[in-house]
């Protein structure tokens, strides 16, 4: 039977397919990394932001309208975007959102416009585009989408057409990036959204299988000991989804503010999403409903979930406090607070001991989502927040949580931890935001980083022949050394790195490897160069022997 209009249910059930197609493909798109270094995340990333999507449109049930559906499928998909692959998602759906304003159903003529808002969006949110990418793919498709406006055909003929596009795209990813094409691999971003599209056209031809939405909440850890229940300042973590269309809801922010501590406030045209920790949450929701209705409401007992560690249990009643709550004075806001991103007990302690408020876990194969970053934010009771992304595939999403944030964030586009660390030398309580952001930012040119792990497949990068499970030496994103053994490829790599200028040398080595073969290694290097200031830090990492850093 031929589908001629689109409405919010359908439109509900591709999304789900699409996230269900997208989550069993995920490991194939993961694969498709350039480099065969373990941080080949791309396909987990878009899963991890089409779940977190999908748990936002779980809200509308049955709910026929496409602009709606829509719009929770954006603000879903932007609050739980991953890696540069899963923001790019975020804006694609957010781009397709625009182009279902007003609108209750879709024709095959609106799908394709809508498909090119969506393509339209997702570049404008990229600074500098590269073609070859899911940005590539998603251009191509929506352009022949462009093609089919002049009169409606079937849903599922548009469909069909616009993924035989998407898969010839994707099979040119190569000629684009020669790096794809030396690495024998098309683009991971294109594959993961040709999935996407494969779902959408099941789902229209009635093809449907429940979607299991896979949870992964990375820990924020704030800087010193884990808090016992007793130190904790407000009881309840409140989350409300208010629907608002009033002018005056900065005034709403200001007074629910004063109700706790912790709080993320984003608005989103109509919706304004609060997350606080107070100890009357009634209180928080009745100035809540004087400005329109409250679409969701969550409460969470903090100290019951501190005995708990799965999520607390939902109160029923949300107007009275807990009788063991005592009213606390909220902390006074510190002009800054610092957010790092690290992997490993040694580099979190380092980056405690060093001014940092809240360390987010994440880096290779576990970024981040915008929301984690919010979370953070609102944990440092600053008037200013700094975020260290310390991974080139944490940065977008970090600046995505600058854009939607209530709060100033600078986010320093540190790309390792060793820049990260750089910066953090660079940085004066008592200079202005900018002046930080401005020197903070200079440091990070003057480092160098070499991380030393293994190969997950065999492949050939320009001339170099690697093998699976192959040591492997990474200067700055370019693989330098190639081995069997991890100290001759570590010795090997910080020769071919070191330079006149070189004066510092920092080993942190991780969590398979023994302080003893660190300080061999460490023997050796000083043996060569013994005018290098040369230091040895645990760092705990997983899945890279060696971060190396040199100045």
């Amino acid at each position: 039977m031929d589908i001629i209009k689109i409405d919010g249910v359908l439109l509900s059930k591709m999304f789900k397919q699409a996230a269900a197609t997208l989550n069993r493909n995920k490991n194939l798109v993961d694969s498709l990394n350039v480099f065969p270094v373990p941080d080949g995340d791309t396909g987990t990333n878009m899963s991890l932001t089409m779940n977190a999507a999908i748990n936002e449109l779980s809200k509308y049930e049955g709910e026929t309208s496409v602009e709606i559906i829509s719009k929770a499928m954006s603000k879903g998909s932007l609050m739980g975007a991953r890696g540069n692959s899963g923001v790019i998602l975020s804006q694609i759906f957010r781009g397709f959102a625009k182009g279902c304003q007003e609108k209750k159903e879709l024709t095959s003529i609106d799908l394709a416009h809508a498909l090119k808002e969506a393509s339209d969006t997702a570049y404008k949110a990229v600074m500098k585009p590269v073609e070859g990418t899911i940005l590539t793919v998603i251009r191509k498709t929506a352009e022949l989408g462009m093609d089919y406006t002049e009169q409606a055909v079937p849903v599922q003929e548009l469909l069909e057409n616009l993924i035989k596009r998407s898969e010839e795209t994707l099979e040119r990813t190569p000629d684009y990036l020669p790096v794809l094409k030396s690495a024998g691999v098309v683009d991971a971003g294109g594959k993961g959204l040709v999935f996407i599209l494969l779902g959408f056209l099941d789902a229209v031809l009635g093809k449907e299988v429940e979607i299991q939405v896979e949870r992964s909440e990375n820990v924020l850890k704030a800087a010193g000991a884990a808090l016992e229940p007793e130190a904790i300042t407000f009881g309840y973590c409140t989350e409300f989804i208010l629907e608002t269309l009033r002018d005056d809801v900065p005034i709403l922010r200001s007074e629910i503010q004063k109700l706790g501590d912790s709080m993320v406030f984003v608005q989103d045209e109509s919706l304004v999403k609060v997350h606080i920790h107070t100890d009357n949450p009634g209180m928080a929701l009745e100035k809540a409903l004087k400005y329109g209705p409250l679409i969701t409401v969550k409460i969470e007992n903090m100290r019951e979930q501190h005995s708990n560690l799965d999520h607390g249990v939902v109160l029923a009643e949300v107007g009275g406090q807990s009788p063991s709550a005592k009213k606390r004075v909220p902390e006074e806001k510190k002009p800054y607070g610092i957010i790092a991103v690290a992997m490993g007990e040694g580099f979190s302690q380092i980056f405690r001991e060093l001014g940092v408020d809240v360390v987010v876990e994440g880096g290779q194969t576990m970024n981040p989502s915008t929301e984690d970053f919010l979370k953070a934010a609102a944990d440092c009771n600053a008037e200013h927040l700094i975020i260290l992304p310390n991974n080139s595939n944490i940065i977008l999403a970090a600046n995505q949580a600058k854009e939607v944030s209530s709060l100033p964030i600078s986010v320093i586009p540190t790309k390792s931890i060793p820049q990260g660390i750089a910066t953090l030398i660079e940085f004066d309580m008592d200079k202005s935001p900018s002046e930080n952001e401005a020197a903070m930012t200079a440091s990070i040119d003057h480092v160098k980083t070499l991380q030393v792990t293994y190969s997950v497949r065999d492949t050939q990068y320009g001339d170099i022949e690697i093998k699976k499970d192959d040591i492997l030496g990474v200067a700055d994103g370019k693989i330098v050394s190639v081995g069997q053994n991890i100290e001759n490829v570590a010795l090997d790599s910080i020769e071919k790195i070191l330079d006149e200028d070189a004066s510092i040398l920092t080993v942190y080595y991780g969590e398979e490897i023994s302080k003893t073969d660190a300080e061999m290694l460490i023997e050796k290097v000083s043996a060569d160069h013994g005018d290098l200031d040369i230091e040895c830090h645990y760092g705990g990492q997983p899945l890279y022997y060696y971060v190396i850093s040199v100045e």
